[in-house]
């Protein structure tokens, strides 16, 4: 349930799947060692957040479409007490009624720090350090909470009688930074969960649930200067062990768990990570920026040329969800799939539905799923967006012309402050339309196949399913390579490596330009799968890397359980 607590843990074999409790038991015991050891007390509790993995839909939460992540086994630990044994050796308050938080991580490269608050205020006094550290997740966390407590929540129950003088902290982290995998969403709930414990206000009648601790964690990360559209704080909230989840952003944040097939053999999803991270800053404004806007304009032509109602004025930017369910609703005509003028592109399966049978009413079927709506807007898009060309892309000036507008109102309307540069002056539109489209079609196509094979009680035969997932999972790769030109070509190497040695799928995750990849591998072939990884990408790019980062760099991994608070 989205109002659920988030969830209270007193053994290890309630955070991980099996095979993960041995490894974990051990990093848990030295993680509570360390702690006793810098503050000569056992931790009373420890926060988890995991880090996620994106198994498909790219790209397209930002156009209003739904994905499929799912928690990995990879997390941030917070070890925290209120209770400290010798005070004298801790930083001292500047004031009484404030408390002391004293952060310390396991890995030395993160310097320890402190900083002061009080609990019972809102949090307006908080500020990050000017120069980002790796404290500010927390403190943007702890911000957060305490701002979420008094805007939603009984201003006359705090949830503890005084607060306390300190709040000692030691922070252990295996969510490898730069990769993809939402290091720093991890970081940030994790935070806000530690927070959230020591308010009193985890449980009972006046909680904060786990959807209020997504939302904390989503504006606690755009204080230290992420924008996130909810994807990554949902998938580490809100996941299920051997689920996947499909979290939809429209009309509101909805999680639900997708539970996977038991097959036989049964798979494990691999993690790689191309080591190569783009420089946001940098890129931007020809590679993430420009895409959303080439889907904004999308949405403007396409709405357009099926003369959907304007928007009012003070409406969120049009989106291609939004155009589909404008589209559906008040049907200017008959909807129903259209023939696409412009081919789609060769390398993409030619089992990929693009149109569904014709409807014989103005309205959808009685019942239509989102892949009969999906796979009609598919087609509507390549009558009205595609055609001789369209491949190419168009000038702003084009784009201005065909929407009767004045193209320096138009850039300031859908650029607004960012940058963007279209390579060689066009906006690829049908092409970034095309991939948005079909890959909200494949998310729903795997949601179906999950649903249809995963009963939970019977062992099926890995071969068809198998084989669906991962087929989708390559259309996916294709059209981010082909249509959205999001990958790089280290991304490319990997999952071709990938495939060639036995993943029935393999595909980018997380934005792309660089990151990780994640592949589905039959778990007999795992070990076999990663050596030759290792082999054929790692030790010809990184012939230096350790047996431990080697580890850390390409790893199994199955869906795990969402965040939680660990009790000893």
């Amino acid at each position: 349930m989205p109002n659920s607590p988030v969830p209270l843990a007193t053994s290890l074999d309630e955070v991980y799947t099996p095979g993960s409790l041995a490894h974990q038991g051990e990093r848990w015991d030295q993680l509570a060692q360390t702690f006793e050891k810098e503050y000569g007390v056992k931790p009373q509790k420890i926060a988890r957040a995991p880090g996620r993995v994106n198994v498909i839909g790219e790209h397209i939460d930002y156009c209003g479409f739904s994905v499929l992540p799912a928690a990995i086994e990879r997390d941030v630990l917070v070890a925290f007490s209120t209770d400290p044994q010798d005070k004298d050796k801790l930083p001292k308050a500047t004031a009484s009624g404030r408390t002391v938080a004293v952060l310390r991580n396991v890995d030395d490269k993160y310097s320890p720090t402190h900083f002061e608050v009080d609990l019972s205020s809102w949090g307006g006094d908080l500020a990050l350090p000017k120069k980002h550290h790796w404290s500010s997740y927390f403190i943007a966390g702890t911000k957060g909470i305490l701002q979420h407590l008094h805007e939603n929540a009984p201003k006359t129950i705090l949830g503890r009688k005084e607060n306390p003088s300190h709040i000692i902290i030691l922070v252990a982290g295996t969510v490898p930074e730069g990769s993809g995998l939402s290091s720093s969403s991890a970081m940030t709930t994790a935070s806000a969960i530690t927070l959230l414990e020591i308010s009193g206000r985890r449980d009972g009648p006046n909680k904060i649930g786990r959807r209020g601790v997504t939302e904390v964690a989503i504006e606690s990360e755009r204080l230290v200067g992420v924008n996130s559209g909810g994807m990554d704080q949902s998938a580490s909230v809100f996941s299920q062990p051997l689920n996947l989840l499909h979290i939809e952003f429209v009309p509101k944040l909805q999680a639900t768990a997708i539970p996977l097939p038991q097959t036989n053999p049964p798979f494990s999803f691999v993690i790689a990570n191309t080591l190569v991270t783009s420089n946001k800053q940098l890129t931007a404004k020809y590679c993430y920026n420009l895409r959303v806007v080439e889907t904004r304009l999308g949405a403007l032509l396409l709405a357009k040329a099926l003369d959907l109602p304007p928007q009012s004025q003070h409406s969120p930017p049009l989106t291609f969800k939004t155009v589909l369910d404008t589209y559906f609703t008040q049907p200017p005509t008959p909807p129903g799939p259209h023939p696409v003028d412009a081919p789609m592109p060769t390398q993409n399966p030619p089992e990929l539905p693009t149109a569904a049978a014709h409807p014989t009413s103005p309205l959808p079927p009685k019942g239509a799923s989102k892949v009969y709506e999906l796979k009609t807007l598919l087609g509507l898009a390549g009558k009205e967006l595609g055609g001789p060309g369209m491949e190419d892309g168009m000038t702003w000036e084009q784009v201005a012309e065909l929407l009767g507008r004045d193209k320096d109102e138009l850039m300031k309307e859908v650029v607004g402050k960012q940058e963007v540069e279209p390579v060689n002056g066009k906006l690829k539109i049908w092409t970034r339309a095309r991939h948005v489209f079909s890959e909200a079609l494949r998310v729903y196509e795997f949601r179906e196949l999950l649903e249809s094979t995963a009963s939970g009680e019977t062992t099926l035969d890995s071969s068809s399913v198998l084989k669906s997932m991962g087929d989708l999972m390559n259309a996916s790769m294709e059209s981010c390579q082909n249509d959205y030109e999001c990958s790089c070509p280290e991304l490319d190497e990997l999952t071709a490596l990938a495939r060639q040695n036995g993943a029935l799928g393999s595909r980018l995750t997380g934005a792309g330009w660089g990151g990780a990849t994640v592949s589905l591998v039959p778990e007999p072939e795992v070990p076999k799968f990663i050596d030759a990884v290792r082999e054929g990408y790692y030790k010809k790019r990184f012939p230096n890397l350790s047996k431990a980062e080697l580890e850390d760099v390409c790893f199994a991994t199955k869906p795990e359980a969402g965040a939680g608070v660990y009790r000893f």
